[in-house]
């Protein structure tokens, strides 16, 4: 696969949030937020085609653009991690980051199985939940202990709190938490 084969193995992970796949990860949750308002109001409006449909396939769309945004968020993390290491002689796959990648792995599993039985049990309860998780897996997961990371942390566990509290907040809240994610790229550049 690599066109050097005497990399040299390291115990660092390489999968780390930081510079243009923050930026990404910002992108990518503005544009499905946005396409989950859409359809939604869509879903709604008595001229829209979408208000032909079932409430169920407005959901199954919905839910699909979250599964799109996860694993668009996973591999901008893996393939830039991958050209770090690349770049550094350090090879990708190594214990740690094998270990963490199985974390990430079981964690994502786990948090769509909740996500459901919330969004299940109460829709209201389906975006505090997704934002209270990715705030306490992003802090299970700092490895670095920047303080920015942390901030970016806080603001997910705030804004989960306060969706929880006024549900109409979720899409400001959301849109909120791309640009967190897109100032976090900008300012942690290198």
């Amino acid at each position: 696969m690599a066109s050097n084969k005497n990399l040299t193995t390291k115990t660092a992970q390489n999968f780390i949030l930081k510079g243009f796949n923050s930026i990404q990860i910002g992108l990518y949750i503005l544009m499905g937020i946005y396409v989950i308002n859409a359809s939604i109001l869509g879903f709604i409006a008595d001229s829209n085609p979408l208000g032909m449909l079932s409430i169920e396939i407005i959901e199954s769309i919905c839910m699909f653009m979250v599964v799109l945004v996860v694993f668009f968020s996973m591999f901008a993390v893996f393939f830039s991690s991958r050209r770090a290491a690349r770049k550094a002689g350090v090879a990708v796959w190594n214990a740690a980051s094998k270990k963490q990648f199985g974390l990430y792995t079981i964690a994502v599993i786990l948090g769509g199985f909740l996500l459901s039985l919330a969004k299940n049990a109460e829709v209201n309860y389906a975006t505090p939940f997704f934002l209270g998780y990715l705030g306490l897996l992003m802090a299970l997961f700092n490895s670095q202990r920047k303080k920015a990371y942390d901030l970016l942390v806080a603001i997910c566990l705030l804004l989960a709190l306060v969706v929880f509290i006024i549900p109409t907040y979720w899409y400001s809240s959301l849109l909120i938490l791309g640009g967190s994610f897109f100032v976090y790229g900008i300012a942690n550049r290198k």
